[in-house]
């Protein structure tokens, strides 16, 4: 059985032509698909919390090497949601005034639990 579309051709071409003309969407996309990753989600997360952190310390903080918490924080940064600070030999992280980190509180209080998971 073959289904006919409730709209016309033309309706469906302008459609497809607003979508494809709405960068926003795919931005959202990368993005949502950036923090669907639960180390890079456990990232901003803690540079919520506590404002500013050395690579070190997250490494120490998920239990995974420095190597890929620095992979992790690299593709925060290409996206502008993360910067560094150099301080002698060592780095710090600080989320950046980005929009997707403006939201990120209401995202994460949608988590199960509402106590924060710094202190225990």
């Amino acid at each position: 059985m073959k289904y006919a579309p409730n709209m016309s051709q033309k309706e469906m071409a302008q459609i497809r032509k607003n979508l494809a003309e709405t960068p926003d969407i795919e931005e959202a996309a990368g993005l949502m698909n950036l923090a669907g990753n639960s180390t890079r989600l456990k990232l901003l997360y803690l540079l919520q919390e506590k404002n500013e952190l050395c690579v070190s310390d997250l490494a120490e903080m998920l239990g995974v090497s420095v190597s890929a918490v620095s992979q992790h924080l690299a593709k925060l940064r290409a996206y502008g949601l993360v910067a560094p600070r150099r301080h002698e030999q060592t780095i710090y992280y600080r989320l950046t005034d980005h929009d997707f980190n403006a939201k990120l509180p209401t995202m994460l209080a949608m988590l199960p639990g509402d106590e924060d998971l710094t202190y225990g």
